[in-house]
């Protein structure tokens, strides 16, 4: 019950963290930067592939948060009753080996939430270097999130991240 809880914590605060109002397939592939209760955060959509944020978090450094079937924050509706699931999650780039390992996954939004510190910094230096990133969803499928490139809201948010 325990991990629930905590689980769910996680879940509300990647949830409450970004507000967009475009659908992502909408937006154009870019990085924007946000601020939420004081908490920085990168998204960036492609209509190609799943959406993404990049959260600066004290305790595992950067969180990955990975819509698969693209959608914004503002579409996800997070009930308290949901069932929190994990999934093995393979990630792999253009410069590192494939490296699998556990995430939060949400079935009925297609989200995946990042568990460990390495699971973010992966996608984030995947960005840096302008490689593409491969998942692999145990039962739930293969996607490439293809990153854009770095620009100026991304180079604030690494300023401003105190965890990288």
């Amino acid at each position: 019950m325990k991990l629930h809880l905590k689980l769910g914590a996680i879940v509300a605060i990647a949830a409450t963290s970004i507000g967009f109002s475009a659908h992502a397939a909408d937006a154009e592939s870019t990085w924007s930067l946000g601020d939420k209760d004081g908490t920085a955060f990168l998204y960036t959509a492609s209509p190609s592939g799943p959406s993404l944020t990049l959260n600066c978090s004290d305790k595992i450094g950067v969180r990955a948060v990975v819509y698969l079937n693209g959608n914004s924050m503002d579409e996800l509706e997070i009930n308290t009753k949901v069932s929190l699931k994990t999934r093995k999650v393979e990630l792999a780039s253009d410069s590192t080996k494939p490296r699998d390992g556990n995430w939060v996954y949400l079935r009925r939004a297609k989200t995946l939430i990042s568990t460990k510190g390495w699971q973010g910094k992966r996608i984030f230096n995947a960005a840096v270097s302008g490689s593409p990133v491969s998942i692999d969803v145990s039962r739930a499928g293969s996607y490439e999130i293809t990153l854009p490139a770095v620009n100026d809201d991304f180079k604030s948010f690494v300023d401003n991240c105190t965890a990288i």
